[in-house]
C-alpha cells in the first residue's frame, strides 16, 4: 500500500518569520544613503529652485527611511546576526538622526509593552499635536501644518529634547553607558560638522541635510507617528501600499511588527498575509490612513463586536 502524504501545511507560526540576514542589512543601509548621494548630486548639477525642492522631500523620504526604519530594525536587534553589530553601527542609523539607540529604546520599548497606556508615548504626542481636541481639524494638524513647516517643532521635541533629558538623566544617575553613548553622539556631530567646514561645503550640509530633516523628514515622521495607531480599531494600523513600503523597508506592516516585534522588515509582507490578513485596520496609501483617521469607527466596533 503507498502511503498517503498530506499535502496540508500547519498554520504558520511568528517563530517561523524570525531570522537574521546581515547581506540583506548591509543592502538596504547602503540603498538609501547611496538614493540621498545621489539625489543631492542631481539637485546640484540641476541648479534649480523647483528641483531644490523636490529633492528636499525626496533626501527626506529616505532619511526616514533610514532613521525610521533601518534603525527601528536595529533597536529591535533585527538586523545583523550578532546583536552587538546594531549597536556598533549606529554612526549609519541613528546619530545622523541626534539619536542613539540606547536612548531610542529606552522611549520606544515602552510603546509596545504599554501600548495606549499613559506609559505610551503616543499619548503625549497626540496631545501635543492637538489631536486630542474635540475640534481638531487633523487635515491641518497631519497635511498643511507640516508642509509649512510646522513638524521641524516635533521633530526637536521628540528627537533633540529627548537626547538632551537623556543626558540630563545620565548625569544625574551616573550611567556610565548613557553618558558614553551621548558622548559618541556629540564627537560623531563634531567630526560631521568640521569636516564639511574644512572642506568649505558647510552650506552642503545644511541644505541636503538639515532643510530636509527640518521639513520633509520631519513630516513623515509626525504622520507616521499619527497614521499607525490613531482612531483605530485593534490598536494599530498597516499601510500596504507597495510603493510606501519599498522606500520605508515595509514599515507599514505596523501591525504584525507590534504582534511579534523579532520578525525582520524583509518578512513582514508574509508574515501579514500569513498570520493577520483580516485586520481591519488597513490601510492602501496616505490618503486612505488619513480616511481612517476621521472616519466614525462606532459601526464598525459595533460589527465586531457582533
Amino acid at each position: 500500500m503507498t502511503a498517503t502524504i498530506s499535502t496540508t501545511m500547519s498554520p504558520k507560526k511568528p517563530i517561523d518569520f524570525v531570522e537574521r540576514n546581515n547581506l540583506k542589512a548591509f543592502r538596504e543601509i547602503l540603498r538609501d544613503w547611496l538614493a540621498i548621494a545621489l539625489i543631492i548630486v542631481f539637485s546640484i548639477w540641476a541648479n534649480n529652485i523647483f528641483v531644490y525642492v523636490i529633492c528636499v522631500w525626496l533626501i527626506g523620504a529616505f532619511q526616514f527611511a533610514l532613521a525610521e526604519a533601518i534603525a527601528h530594525e536595529a533597536a529591535h536587534y533585527n538586523l545583523f546576526t550578532s546583536k552587538v553589530w546594531n549597536d556598533h553601527l549606529e554612526f549609519l542609523y541613528a546619530f545622523p538622526f541626534f539619536r542613539t539607540l540606547y536612548s531610542y529604546r529606552k522611549h520606544h520599548f515602552p510603546h509596545h509593552t504599554y501600548l495606549g497606556s499613559e506609559k505610551d508615548y503616543l499619548i503625549e504626542q497626540y496631545e501635543f499635536l492637538g489631536l486630542n481636541k474635540t475640534n481638531k481639524n487633523v487635515f491641518m494638524i497631519l497635511f498643511v501644518k507640516p508642509i509649512l513647516g510646522f513638524s521641524a517643532i516635533f521633530f526637536v521635541v521628540e528627537t533633540i529634547h529627548d537626547t538632551l533629558l537623556n543626558f540630563k538623566t545620565g548625569l544625574q544617575e551616573n550611567n556610565e553607558r548613557l553618558l558614553k553613548n551621548l558622548l559618541q553622539l556629540c564627537l560623531f556631530w563634531l567630526v560631521v560638522i568640521f569636516g564639511f567646514y574644512w572642506s568649505g561645503h558647510l552650506d552642503i550640509l545644511l541644505l541636503y541635510w538639515f532643510v530636509p530633516l527640518l521639513w520633509s523628514y520631519s513630516f513623515f515622521s509626525a504622520f507616521n507617528e499619527v497614521q499607525e495607531h490613531c482612531n483605530t480599531v485593534s490598536g494599530t494600523r498597516s499601510n500596504v501600499n507597495p510603493v510606501v513600503n519599498l522606500i520605508f523597508h515595509n514599515g507599514g506592516y505596523h501591525y504584525v511588527h507590534h504582534l511579534c516585534p523579532t520578525i525582520p522588515w524583509y518578512n513582514l509582507p508574509k508574515a501579514h498575509q500569513s498570520l493577520c490578513p483580516n485586520n481591519p485596520d488597513v490601510s492602501r496609501s496616505f490618503l486612505d490612513s488619513y480616511r481612517q483617521i476621521t472616519r466614525d469607527n462606532s459601526a464598525i466596533k459595533s460589527s465586531e463586536a457582533n
